[in-house]
């Protein structure tokens, strides 16, 4: 009698529970033509970045990279854009020693940018990079990506805020994914977003 009560009681409770889940189901499945409509039709905020860093490699086993990403995403509220990028680095040694060659980089990351400040005048950012940079050439590897930068915004049309200048103090920190080495660099970035 013990089991058949608790079998009861416990179709009872998943019952219940499938039917809570129709309903949140239900109420997702009507909001998406919502989000879809300013996405189709052009006003759902997106945003897009070209980018340009010199980074100067810190510590041991030292290279500098140059740099060249885009991001594309869209601005959530006036004070957060989050996208997805990709890049192009070229890795240069720096620290003396002949038996590195130059190598080449390619990070794939979310980025999340957090805006301050009225953006149709000068204003302050922070760009937050998260990743994986994937190396090539005679050590294929994928390496842990982060890179915050620092930044100011100049826009440089009146009648487009959207669009302007980005010039930020950026750190990059690349860990091997073998745990052999980890890479600091700082540098400068120099952008144009519209």
């Amino acid at each position: 009698m013990k089991q058949l009560k608790r079998l009861i009681l416990i179709l009872v409770i998943s019952l219940s529970f499938t039917g809570v889940a129709k309903a949140q189901f239900y109420e997702i499945a009507n909001q998406i033509p919502q989000l879809l409509s300013p996405a189709l039709s052009g006003n759902f905020n997106y945003k897009g970045y070209v980018e340009v860093s010199y980074l100067k490699g810190v510590g041991s086993d030292i290279f500098d990279f140059v740099d060249f990403s885009t991001t594309q995403g869209f601005k959530y509220s006036n004070w957060l854009f989050m996208g997805v990028g990709a890049g192009v680095d070229i890795m240069l040694p720096s620290d003396g020693r002949n038996y590195y060659d130059p190598q080449v980089m390619v990070p794939l990351y979310a980025d999340f940018r957090f805006l301050f400040g009225n953006q149709s005048k000068v204003s302050a950012n922070l760009d937050l990079r998260l990743g994986a940079g994937f190396t090539f050439n005679y050590n294929p590897n994928e390496n842990f990506y982060l890179r915050p930068t620092l930044g100011v915004r100049f826009p440089i049309n009146k009648h487009k805020p959207k669009q302007a200048l980005n010039v930020g103090f950026t750190y990059q920190l690349l860990v091997d994914g073998c745990r052999y080495w980890d890479r600091h660099s700082i540098g400068a970035t120099i952008g144009f977003e519209w």
